[in-house]
């Protein structure tokens, strides 16, 4: 019987050493690397095709501090029924930004009135977007995704409901347009 415990001791030791080696390293929150959508089994769905912003401009983006010289505008795409699509957002006409779901760009505008498109299966929508210096705006994309067909749209929604989902979206562009 006096032999067991160091046997267990051991035992027990060892399992807790491969534990920590077996337990993921902590991703780099400086780093900017493609982001990637999984599924609820954490299996990778998409990566956007360049790299995102950091982990630490994710969090700074999500304070939602306004910029006293520009007008801060957050597109959001989160949507439950949204799918593994690459929807294209443009600002002003200008160079596009690949989304994925459950995903924001953050645009900083000269003060005034600006377009905001999306292209999907070759079709554009646009909204018009207004502000000054110093506000923010939040917009969203609506995507529902079925075997057969994916729509996508703009989504009037409360500033606040936006807001939400934006919090728990992933920074995928930061495009300063000044």
């Amino acid at each position: 019987m006096d032999m067991h415990r160091p046997i267990i001791v051991a035992a027990l030791g060892a399992a807790v050493l491969l534990a920590g080696c077996a337990t993921p390293r902590a991703p780099d929150p400086t780093a900017e690397v493609p982001h990637c959508y999984k599924t609820n089994r954490g299996r990778v769905i998409a990566c956007t095709p360049v790299a995102a912003p950091s982990l630490n401009a994710d969090a700074e983006a999500k304070r939602f501090v306004p910029d006293r010289d520009a007008l801060t505008v957050y597109v959001v795409r989160r949507n439950w029924g949204d799918g593994r699509n690459f929807v294209k957002v443009y600002p002003d006409g200008g160079a596009g930004v690949d989304t994925l779901p459950d995903t924001m760009v953050r645009f900083k505008f000269r003060p005034g009135t600006h377009s905001v498109a999306f292209e999907y299966d070759g079709k554009r929508q646009s909204t018009k977007v207004e502000g000054q210096a110093g506000e923010i705006r939040f917009v969203r994309i609506d995507g529902t995704v079925w075997a057969w067909k994916s729509t996508y749209e703009w989504v009037a929604e409360s500033e606040a409901a936006t807001r939400e989902r934006a919090t728990k979206a992933r920074l995928v562009a930061d495009v300063n347009l000044r």
